[in-house]
């Protein structure tokens, strides 16, 4: 299993405008890059690929949008070596209005977690600046926290995840990588 999958703490680093798609270096906290993924801009229907790194040869997790909306879609997570569905996150669309909130499926399709929004999304959409700010909700377990730190050319995104933590850690790397895809388009 690749590095990523066994951190608790990583960063994914991305430049802060980006006309024609966006490229995502997950890194350690030494800076070291641990995996790699390119979003295409103008795409219908979304399909993000984690990689062990730039050279997109060996793929980890793939994210495929089921219907070309995504304003309430869901996006299948799935482990790129063996083809597996892991899981799904779905867009709860009213929420999202105010606060991003995405409910977390298994591979069977029952709901396991939440990953809710804990700045102001409307707020944030307007102003592109405010940092976001999240976590994962699981019933009994300590909070997983996504948090962005301020820079007005690279966005730095935090990812803690307490030692131990059950949740699947491709998991936790592909809704990170999803929602800062689909951030990057709104915002």
């Amino acid at each position: 299993m690749t590095q990523l999958f066994q951190m608790d703490r990583y960063v994914i680093r991305t430049k802060f405008w980006r006309i024609f798609g966006g490229a995502f270096y997950f890194e350690d906290l030494e800076q070291n890059p641990i995996a790699y993924s390119k979003q295409k801009r103008f795409k219908l229907k979304e399909d993000i690929v984690l990689y062990t790194d730039e050279s997109c040869t060996a793929p980890l997790v793939q994210i495929k949008a089921r219907s070309m909306l995504d304003l309430a879609t869901t996006y299948d997570i799935i482990d790129a070596q063996t083809g597996v569905i892991l899981g799904s996150a779905k867009r709860n669309f009213m929420k999202s209005i105010i606060k991003d909130s995405w409910t977390i499926n298994d591979a069977s399709g029952n709901p396991y977690a939440q990953f809710i929004e804990d700045s102001i999304a409307i707020l944030r959409r307007f102003i592109p600046f405010i940092p976001a700010k999240y976590h994962f909700e699981i019933a009994g377990q300590p909070e997983i926290l996504m948090q962005q730190r301020f820079n007005p050319f690279v966005k730095r995104t935090d990812v803690m995840i307490p030692p131990g933590h059950p949740l699947d850690r491709r998991g936790i790397a592909a809704v990170a990588l999803l929602s800062s895809a689909l951030e990057g388009r709104q915002g």
